[in-house]
């Protein structure tokens, strides 16, 4: 059976884990993210949770832990984790069904918290938590998650920086494909995509 952990235990284990997370003499990264995450979802026993990116206009998944998410992406305004990431402000759903803003991954799901990662002003981020318990979070959660964002901030601008930065360029790279297939001849572009069906390489 699983052990219930204190918000105190729980924040303190993600605390040394994005303390001592670091690149390897290899160049490979740790996963940070997903370590805070597991602390999250084993220590409180939430039903998913994921963090988010800001990137441009949008929120972007780059963590979760849970059941396989159908939401990648949010645009700025888009659901509670659009609205969250494009005001900075966090927020409490008690009962879903109704909160208009929502916007359904699951349908186990009850109730929602979203809270900001923030350096003073500026939105980096957003952790998004739900339950499948009607109005599961309390005030240790709300503190305990408020705390959480605070030092993935801090980690996020400081030795954390390479996530975001990566984020940012596959970011970039989707854009300049984007682009790039925009003006590309319907007859180049169905000619490539038989050739990726068939394996076959592309040619320089």
């Amino acid at each position: 059976m699983k052990r219930y952990q204190s918000a105190r235990e729980v924040l303190a284990a993600i605390e040394q884990t994005l303390k001592a997370s670091k690149a390897s003499k290899t160049g490979a990264k740790s996963r940070p993210l997903e370590e805070v995450l597991e602390l999250l979802y084993e220590g409180r026993h939430y039903f998913w949770i994921g963090i988010y990116l800001v990137v441009g206009r949008e929120v972007r998944r780059q963590a979760f832990r849970g059941p396989v998410p159908p939401c990648h992406t949010f645009a700025f305004g888009k659901g509670n984790v659009g609205t969250t990431g494009e005001h900075g402000v966090m927020k409490v759903i008690p009962d879903v069904t109704e909160d208009p803003t929502y916007s359904m991954c699951f349908r186990e799901v009850k109730s929602e918290i979203v809270v900001p990662i923030k350096m003073v002003t500026r939105t980096i981020g957003v952790i998004d938590v739900e339950s499948d318990q009607p109005n599961a979070f309390g005030a240790e959660d709300r503190i305990l998650l408020k705390r959480v964002a605070l030092l993935l901030a801090r980690f996020l601008t400081s030795k954390g920086k390479y996530i975001v930065r990566a984020a940012r360029e596959a970011d970039a790279r989707a854009g300049k494909t984007t682009t790039k297939e925009k003006h590309q001849p319907v007859g180049e572009r169905m000619e490539a995509s038989r050739k990726a069906a068939a394996g076959e390489a592309p040619r320089a």
